[in-house]
């Protein structure tokens, strides 16, 4: 267990010391219910797109021991659609607080990972009325 341990926490140091930047957007946003468009551009230590990584995408929603209400996952690997960027359609089954990670590898390493918490919506909320000049 203890080497075990201790090869965890080496990997961990090499994916934050390799530098590289996921940035998630979603479309719609916020989430809703149905699918979602996830994108995610993967950068460098200096800004230069990754284009060769493999990005996974892991939605999570925790069960809730009140309700009886079981976790809820949907995962899958994003397409590369070239310049660094990668991105793929996620179903979500329920409106309420989703655990989001994106995991960028290459070569077999972790280049960095993301993890956010969203709130996806039954009904998407209105934007706010833009104030009269």
């Amino acid at each position: 267990m203890r080497i075990a341990a201790c090869i965890l926490a080496l990997t961990v140091v090499a994916a934050a010391q390799s530098g590289a930047t996921l940035t998630l957007t979603t479309k719609p946003s916020p989430l809703g219910l149905g699918q979602n468009q996830f994108e995610v551009i993967v950068t460098d230590a200096k800004g230069r797109p990754v284009t060769d990584a493999a990005v996974a995408l892991l939605l999570r929603m925790p069960a809730d021991p009140k309700t009886k209400h079981p976790e809820m996952r949907t995962e899958g690997t994003l397409n590369n659609v070239g310049g660094g960027k990668y991105n793929g359609i996620a179903i979500v089954t329920m409106a309420g607080d989703w655990d989001v990670t994106v995991t960028a590898h290459h070569k077999g390493k972790v280049l960095g990972e993301k993890k956010v918490r969203l709130t996806a919506h039954a009904v998407q909320p209105k934007p706010p009325a833009s104030k009269p000049k």
